[in-house]
Formats: structure tokens, C-alpha cells, sequence
């Protein structure tokens, strides 16, 4: 007589390091990455946009075209294309518009890609990916101002070593300490804006009205 198999049931609130082969894009799952999540040796993002042939759009925040990157001439607008894949490369000072009011410097890639909606959907899926840090391995909660681009003001948070479960409130603790400043570049004495966290439940109308602003 044979053996019956054995079936084991993992439901979705199990940690995801005890699934096998899974389906990210299952909406179940989908919900563990919609902030950050660990998983496989990486740092995924997965969050639904209204993405088409030719933009994305954030439900929350509005467009959602493109991301700034620093360069060495000065700011470089990157377009969100769905199903090209973005590369923001380590050490390059980056943010998206409207999505969080800081600069990001990140001692590791960024990977972005933009999922168009299937068939008859009108929500894609916005992934975006980067290698766990390690050790020393972090990044930078940076400003820059917006006038002649001086770095006047940073915050670096250890990732290796303090975790991802860490890094919100590193993030919310920079804003709030930057926001305490006057922002006033020393460079050209321009008065820069209120620095907002990616969240949205955590704006005021003041922090409503920093990320309309940029």
C-alpha cells in the first residue's frame, strides 16, 4: 500500500523564509513587501501602481514619472519606463518627487522596474530590489539644497549592522531632526523646505504641503 504524502500548510502570516516557491505577486504576499521586506539574501519593494504603456501613477501621491539622481554636472531626471529596468548605482545621492523628502544614498545598488497591470487591470506592480547590507554597509538620509546643491545637512543609518526593521524609524528620526533646523543653506542662505518621510500617514498639513512642494 502506498504512503500517503505528507502536506504541509503554511499560510501567508508564516515567516517567508519558510516558503518554497511562491507567487510575489500573489496579493496575500504582496502585502509582506508593500514598505520593505528581506527575503533570499535581497531587500524587495513591491507596491500596486496604476502603471500603462507610458507612465505610473501613485495612487497616494500622484504621477510617479521619474526619479532625481546627483551627478556630478548636477541633477539627472531618470524616467520610470514600465519594463525597462533602472539601475541607481551605490553612493549616488537619489530621490523620488513627492514620494520622500530626502536625498538617499545607499552604499549598495537599486534596482527599479515597472510592471504594466495585466489584461483588463488597471494596477501594476512597482518592484524595486537591492542587496541586503552586511557589516558596515548602510546609507544616508541627505540634504541637499535646492538652489546651488550644497550638502548642508546628513544623517547616516548603519543597516548592516542595526537591520531593516530599523530603518523606519531611522528614517522618521532624520526627518524630524533635519525638520528641527532652519534649513537655511550655509552656501547661499536659501531656505530649504520640510524634509518628509516616505509614509503618508505621517504628514501633517505642513508635511502635506513640503511634498506637493518637491
Amino acid at each position: 500500500m502506498n504512503a500517503k504524502p505528507k502536506i504541509t500548510t503554511i499560510e501567508i502570516d508564516d515567516s517567508l523564509d519558510k516558503l518554497g516557491d511562491w507567487d510575489f505577486f500573489d496579493e496575500k504576499v504582496i502585502g509582506k513587501f508593500s514598505g520593505f521586506k528581506a527575503a533570499s539574501g535581497n531587500i524587495l519593494g513591491i507596491r500596486r501602481r496604476i502603471i500603462d504603456r507610458e507612465s505610473v501613477y501613485d495612487e497616494k501621491k500622484g504621477p510617479h514619472p521619474h526619479t532625481f539622481e546627483l551627478a556630478p554636472n548636477g541633477i539627472e531626471t531618470i524616467s520610470f519606463r514600465p519594463m525597462n529596468i533602472h539601475v541607481t548605482h551605490a553612493g549616488t545621492p537619489h530621490r523620488v518627487p513627492h514620494s520622500f523628502g530626502y536625498w538617499h544614498i545607499n552604499d549598495l545598488d537599486e534596482v527599479y522596474l515597472a510592471i504594466p497591470a495585466p489584461e483588463g487591470q488597471e494596477r501594476g506592480h512597482f518592484v524595486v530590489v537591492m542587496q541586503k547590507p552586511a557589516g558596515k554597509e548602510g546609507e544616508s538620509f541627505a540634504w541637499y539644497c535646492e538652489e546651488c546643491l550644497t550638502l548642508f545637512d546628513e544623517y547616516r543609518f548603519n543597516h548592516g549592522q542595526l537591520g531593516l526593521t530599523e530603518f523606519w524609524r531611522a528614517e522618521m528620526e532624520a526627518v524630524a531632526k533635519h525638520n528641527a533646523t532652519d534649513r537655511i543653506c550655509p552656501e547661499c542662505g536659501h531656505a530649504n523646505p520640510l524634509a518628509y518621510t516616505w509614509n503618508t500617514v505621517k504628514d501633517t498639513s505642513e508635511l502635506t504641503a513640503a511634498r506637493l512642494h518637491w
